[in-house]
């Protein structure tokens, strides 16, 4: 039996405590929860102090460390997590796991859960595509997949096209999915005119055509090929001026890159932002080209501020809630999507919260849906 009817229950999530879509997404359905009913742990796999942690444990969340870093080979650190998680899920005694995941080797992580006791575990599907991952990756992805029916009990997707990446053929065959958009707080994230005028002022771009991007400097969010097409729009326009927010491995290539091509007055790197809903008021277009995506937030947030947004064709059309939206191949040439950026600047700019809300984009909506679902689950810890 439960020990205490007025303790929360406890859903341990996996996600890394950094400034990225997925942790800013729990931890935003988080926030807006009853935490009296249901609240949050998180489950990371390198010991270090991470950006949202103090939020997080001031929401009253535990965090939990599944640490392999000093296990050299990569296959061996696959091995060693199985069971590092096995350990910590044992040791705080978790029977609820909600599994973000990007390509199905996580299952390999789901089986170290259920050996440390887990009893019910949701996977949540955020990415339509391997992108660069290597063969070593897709080929466990190919092998473990079929076993995510038998040891998952929920299939959530953040898109129809990340489920159906993701999940077995039986699972889609069957609907035994659901898609739960990444809601975003519409209040928050209304355009504010009076909030881009003062915040344009404050970072010196006041006049200008600021062209606006977020995500990790990683391979998947192909920064390269956006300072490419910046390049080619500040060719044709100088008083042009090109946002970046985030952090990442390849950020020191980036850098490197900007300065070999005599762009660092006119390309901003903001680092991450817990003020992401200004920033997009004070940009006049958004650009993502990544190589893939499930249905990237930060495309959801844009589009909440009024944002016109260029997107590549790797990213799933469901992320143009507006319908105000252009999506290029990165086959084409840079130029070419400099023209489509520079065709964009006289975009009227008006808040896209009414079409965000009826297309269920309500984080007050998708925090009941996953509340609702949760605290139902009291059977699993008794």
């Amino acid at each position: 039996m439960i020990e205490d009817d007025k303790k929360p229950i406890r859903v341990l999530v996996n996600a890394p405590l950094g400034m990225d879509g997925i942790t800013s997404m729990m931890v935003n359905i988080q926030t807006h929860i009853d935490r009296t009913k249901v609240n949050f742990d998180y489950l990371v796999i390198h010991d270090e102090k991470e950006p949202m942690e103090d939020r997080v444990l001031a929401l009253g969340s535990r965090k939990m460390v599944a640490s392999t870093d000093k296990v050299p080979s990569k296959i061996l650190r696959r091995l060693a997590r199985i069971n590092e998680i096995r350990k910590v899920c044992k040791d705080n005694n978790i029977k609820i796991m909600h599994y973000n995941s990007d390509n199905a080797s996580d299952v390999s992580n789901i089986v170290g859960a259920r050996l440390g006791g887990v009893k019910y575990i949701t996977i949540h599907s955020h990415n339509s595509w391997y992108g660069r991952s290597g063969m070593g990756t897709i080929l466990a992805s190919i092998i473990l997949k079929p076993f995510m029916s038998c040891l998952c009990n929920t299939f959530w997707g953040c898109s129809e096209s990340a489920a159906r990446f993701l999940f077995p053929k039986s699972i889609i065959k069957s609907g035994n999915y659901q898609v739960i958009p990444n809601g975003i707080d519409l209040d928050k994230f209304d355009y504010d005119p009076e909030a881009r005028m003062k915040i344009r002022q404050k970072l010196g771009i006041d006049g200008k055509f600021v062209i606006g991007h977020a995500g990790r400097f990683s391979q998947q969010k192909n920064h390269s090929f956006l300072i490419d097409v910046f390049k080619e729009v500040h060719s044709k326009d100088r008083n042009t001026v090109l946002l970046l927010f985030g952090e990442g491995e390849l950020e020191d290539d980036i850098k490197n890159k900007v300065n070999s091509l005599n762009l660092s007055d006119s390309v901003r790197f903001c680092g991450t932002s817990t003020d992401m809903n200004l920033m997009y008021d004070a940009m006049d277009i958004f650009v993502l080209p990544s190589l893939f995506e499930g249905l990237p937030v930060v495309g959801v947030e844009a589009q909440a501020s009024g944002l016109k947004c260029i997107f590549s064709d790797n990213i799933t059309k469901e992320v143009d809630i507006n319908g105000n939206n252009i999506f290029l191949s990165l086959d084409l040439p840079e130029d070419k999507w400099a023209e489509k950026i520079l065709e964009s600047k006289d975009t009227e700019r008006k808040s896209g919260r009414t079409a965000l809300s009826n297309a269920g984009y309500d984080i007050n909506h998708t925090a009941e849906v996953v509340s609702e679902f949760y605290s139902k689950l009291s059977y699993v810890l008794q």
